[in-house]
């Protein structure tokens, strides 16, 4: 045997060992990924999406190991189950931030849909009509399909609950940089795609650059979404269970706790932009009635009902809670006050056409609203709402009583007949 065909022998076998160490190191890190999630889920059983995130990683591991194990086994079991557990790893990896975010999965019957397609390409590519690049295409070309799928899906997520302790910006933040990770990782398997028509491979046992590079990168950003998804389910968790602590458990809304938190960020806010919050208190007339003659049951529905019809008439952006007994508050952000009178008589107006309430009750509530002031306390703007409230009641109430903005004197009130 020549000395070149010793040489040749050896760089090949030292390539065979880098690609062997590059795939043993990527299977290590993914099983302490593993052990992370899965010691999550036991410190934290309600943690979504971590779940779902194991059982990728775990799909990945396996394949990782195959696809590491290339030289050893026969060709259907790491071209043809490796690649087509690689998939099944990435529609795991969607589905756990669709369900960390509790949002409809559109995307999983298409994507498992095209589990069947991407087999039966590769299968003909390795037996019928050997072809590399064929197989390359056919794989990062799916795995970019699913990585755009799973970022128009953190893009597209608008959280639906009010910001109680400043955790929506982190929450924002954490879909936002986790989405554009996931378009990173389609850009790279389109370039990958790419370049692998522009320079064939002659196999993936010994790597080019190419094929290298991308094996690399490719295995950073796995690990990067694994990462950002588990920062994602901690801080949807950690908002979930503030919502929990300052929720009313009867109506969903947020709690008097809850809400004075937002009212004294939002005033601050406001005196320092020059900027004017509107906030409006109301109450249900004679609910002590509701109570004494249908019971406690039937005053329970009135509430929740008076608290739906509130939080359908308000903005997605504004805030809304029930404060304590029959007693519900609003705060707009960014509205006039002739916008915020009209919502408050519409408002009074839809619920004294309430229909449907136990015992056929028909209900009115009385409103009081007033426009923050610079540099004015929330406990001031709370208290000039009150005493508007306090108006529409004295006045004979199912009226809306508007206070001025710097008089608590000025008395507005409307009632539509």
């Amino acid at each position: 045997m020549s000395g070149a065909t010793i040489l040749a022998i050896g760089g090949a076998t030292q390539a065979h060992l880098y690609v062997t160490y590059l795939m043993c190191g990527y299977a290590a890190t993914m099983a302490l990924m593993l052990v992370g999630c899965r010691v999550s889920i036991r410190s934290i059983p309600a943690l979504r999406g971590a779940g779902r995130l194991s059982w990728g990683i775990s799909f990945g591991l396996v394949a990782v190991v195959l696809l590491a194990m290339r030289p050893l086994l026969p060709a259907w079991i790491p071209i043809l189950a490796g690649n087509e557990l690689l998939l099944i790893a990435l529609l795991f990896v969607y589905a756990a931030v669709a369900d960390t975010l509790a949002v409809p999965m559109r995307f999983l019957p298409w994507g498992i849909g095209l589990l069947a397609p991407a087999l039966a390409v590769n299968a003909y590519f390795t037996y019928i009509q050997p072809d590399l690049t064929a197989r390359i295409l056919n794989c990062s070309g799916l795995c970019a399909v699913y990585a755009i799928a799973t970022a128009m899906m953190l893009f597209r997520y608008e959280d639906r609950y009010a910001d109680v302790d400043g955790l929506l910006p982190t929450l924002r933040f954490a879909t936002e940089a986790l989405g554009w990770l996931q378009i990173l990782t389609a850009v790279e398997h389109i370039v990958r795609c790419v370049l692998t028509v522009l320079y064939p491979p002659d196999d993936l046992v010994h790597l080019d650059l190419i094929q290298f590079v991308f094996s690399y990168t490719n295995m950073m950003f796995n690990l990067g979404t694994g990462c950002g998804l588990i920062w994602l389910a901690l801080c949807v968790h950690r908002r979930d269970l503030q919502m929990i602590a300052q929720s009313d458990s009867m109506t969903g809304l947020l709690n008097r706790r809850a809400f004075d938190e937002i009212l004294t960020r939002e005033l601050r806010r406001a005196n320092h932009t020059g900027r004017s919050l509107i906030m409006l208190l109301l109450d249900i007339d004679r609910f002590k009635v509701v109570n004494d003659v249908w019971g406690h049951q039937a005053g329970d529905e009135v509430i929740r009902r008076v608290g739906s019809a509130l939080l359908e008439s308000l903005r997605p952006s504004d805030t809304v809670a029930r404060i304590g007994g029959e007693e519900f508050a609003g705060l707009l952000r960014d509205a006039s006050m002739e916008q915020v009178e009209e919502v408050a008589e519409r408002l009074r107006v839809e619920v004294a056409c309430l229909t449907g309430l136990p015992g056929d009750a028909q209900i009115t509530i009385s409103i009081g609203v007033a426009q923050s002031a610079q540099d004015e306390a929330p406990e001031d703007l709370f208290r000039r709402c009150d005493m508007a409230l306090y108006h529409s009641k004295e006045a004979g109430r199912n009226l809306v009583t508007i206070s001025g903005a710097l008089s608590s004197q000025t008395m507005i009130s409307t009632q539509v007949m």
